[in-house]
Parts: structure tokens; sequence; C-alpha cells
């Protein structure tokens, strides 16, 4: 008995490494499923959607296309996309996890009258220090395009043009939300981001797919299934 309470003295630290260790891979395998898992199709990423002209024919783009089909109308979907940002309504997403690297967001599952007025140079933020996206076109009821680009930063007080710490020479991406009618009283819910920096490859371009790209692909898939989920249950009152 001695013995093994002494073998277990002696490799206990190792032992609860490993079981971290275990437990990361788990965790992460898991949001990699979760944020790439049911992709959109083939011709839905191939298809040229609004916010696509925003960087134009930059060389280097990065870009990533999540859908999930709504069972409502666009004009019950369109109210919760309209209101989404830090200082509005959240982005429906794991807040949780945003509070705890450090965004100040909390969600809202209601539609405020208040926030409905989504249009051209508002500013979306993501953070409270004044990260986040200027709203490039707006279509009512159907897409809205944004854009942060830190070789002409947003003048809308209070921004700031976010450069990841990889030692870029710029950094620059669009955030859209587009919707799509697909008859039946269903729609197609698109969100879309293209990013663009230099230098663009090796370690670097590593960095931002792996700490910024993985990332969005959870937190955006979370925001496409609770807007489907508020947007669902609002058709089903109506009936």
């Amino acid at each position: 008995m001695n013995n093994l309470t002494s073998f277990m003295n002696e490799h206990i630290f190792w032992f609860i490494m490993i079981c971290f260790v275990i437990a990361g891979t788990l965790f992460f395998l898991g949001l990699l499923y979760y944020g790439f898992s049911n992709p959109p199709t083939k011709e839905e990423k191939n298809r040229v959607h609004p916010g696509d002209d925003l960087l134009g024919n930059e060389p280097g783009r990065m870009r990533g296309t999540l859908a999930v089909t709504v069972n409502a109308p666009r004009e019950e979907v369109w109210p919760y996309l309209a209101q989404i940002g830090l200082k509005q309504a959240g982005f429906y997403s794991f807040e949780w996890l945003e509070r705890l690297c450090g965004f100040d967001i909390h969600n809202t599952y209601t539609i405020v009258d208040e926030w409905q007025n989504r249009k051209k140079g508002d500013y979306v933020f993501y953070h409270q220090c004044g990260i986040g996206s200027e709203v490039k076109d707006v279509k009512q009821g159907e897409y809205f395009t944004s854009l942060s680009d830190s070789r002409n930063p947003s003048a809308y007080p209070g921004a700031i043009a976010f450069v990841p710490p990889f030692r870029l020479r710029f950094f620059a991406w669009t955030w859209s939300f587009i919707l799509e009618d697909i008859g039946n009283d269903k729609t197609r819910f698109f969100t879309r981001c293209d990013a663009v920096f230099e230098p663009n490859k090796g370690i670097r371009k590593c960095l931002v797919a792996f700490f910024l790209g993985i990332p969005s692909f959870v937190m955006c898939k979370s925001m496409l299934k609770k807007i489907k989920a508020c947007a669902e249950l609002q058709e089903k009152s109506r009936i």
C-alpha cells in the first residue's frame, strides 16, 4: 500500500495533465465538428453573394460560408438579424464563452423596435474596445454587408480597425448576412466572411485560420441555429 501511495504521489501531476490534455482534445474536436458539420452545398459556396465585392479581387482571400434552413419566411428572420451587435441584441451565440474571452456581450432574444433600423453607415460593435465592422449595404428583409479594413479604418465614433497580433502589415475582413426565400415559407440563411492580410503565408496564415477562423465558424454556427429557433418559434406563435 505504501508503495502504491508513493507511486500515486509521484505521478499524480502527470496523471492530471494527461486528463486535461485528453479533455481539451475532445473539447476541441467537438467544436470542430459543431462548426464545420452540415456545410452549405458547393453551389451555395461558389455563388456570388452580397458583400463579395467589398474586398475586390485581392489575392490570398480566405473565405468562410455557413448556412441553415429556417422553417419560417424571411420577415420572421430579419428582425433578429437586424438587431445583432454588442450594443444591441448580442450575437445569439455562446455568450458565456464570449464573456469568458472578455467580450461584454449579453444576448436578447426578443425583438426590440429601437434596434430595427439597420442602415448603411452603422457600425456593428463586437467588443467594447471598438472592434467591429461598418455596414456597407442593406436591403431590408434580405441582407446586409459589413467591412473592417485597417488600411481604411471606419470613421464611426469609437470604432477601431482590428489587426491580429501576428506581425501583419494589414488586416481586412467582411461579414455579410443573407436571407434567401426558398419557397414554402422557408428561408435559407447565409453568413459569409472574407479576409485578406499580409503576409498571407506560412505560420501567419495558420495562426489566422486557427485563432480566428475556427472560433468564427463555431460562434457563427451557434448564431445561425439560435436565430433559426427564434424565427421558427415566432412563426409558430402566429399560426
